[in-house]
């Protein structure tokens, strides 16, 4: 493989890459991991495949090795434990909304103001521990458009939860819609 191909190979793969590594690792870390794959490629070109959709299961291999690699980067623990909380096990990408609307009265009102549609893929998506992959089986879509609508779920529960007047709602007999 030669400077042109790798360069148009990493034009092709890096940002598929970086999204497959951002959904296990923080967006830094995912940016570190795809260079990280990246440079592996460079030293290994030799062996890299000439069938163009084998390339792309090489260079993905490469890259969840690598992924693999800074997960058991994050859970090893120091030698004497001392500095075990400096690498947390899964860092927070973005604000947990199963936890917020299951935890409190507030989210059991926002909860049940969705509609039986938005309920059931709350379900699916944030009370389950399933893949993306198998969420959409589940509900029989593909994975594009569970994501889209995990997607309008997440901003419908943000404008409930704007919206809610904690100190009108009678959050004890919240009304229940169907």
């Amino acid at each position: 493989m030669g400077e042109d191909e790798f360069t148009a190979l990493f034009q092709e793969l890096s940002d598929r890459l970086f999204s497959f590594a951002a959904r296990r690792l923080s967006p830094q870390l995912a940016d570190d991991t795809v260079s990280q794959t990246f440079e592996t490629v460079w030293d290994k070109r030799s062996e890299c495949p000439s069938d163009p959709d084998a390339r792309i299961g090489w260079v993905f291999t490469i890259g969840r090795y690598k992924i693999l690699q800074e997960i058991d980067r994050l859970r090893r623990k120091h030698h004497d434990n001392r500095f075990t909380e400096d690498f947390p096990v899964s860092p927070p990408l973005e604000p947990d909304f199963a936890e917020a609307v299951t935890e409190s009265a507030a989210g059991h009102w926002v909860y049940w103001q969705l509609t039986a549609l938005e309920r059931e893929l709350f379900d699916v998506a944030f009370m389950r521990d399933v893949t993306r992959e198998q969420a959409s089986a589940m509900l029989d879509i593909s994975v594009g458009t569970f994501n889209t609508r995990v997607s309008r779920l997440r901003s419908r529960i943000r404008d409930l939860q704007a919206a809610a007047d904690y100190d009108d709602l009678n959050l004890g007999g919240a009304r229940r819609e169907s």
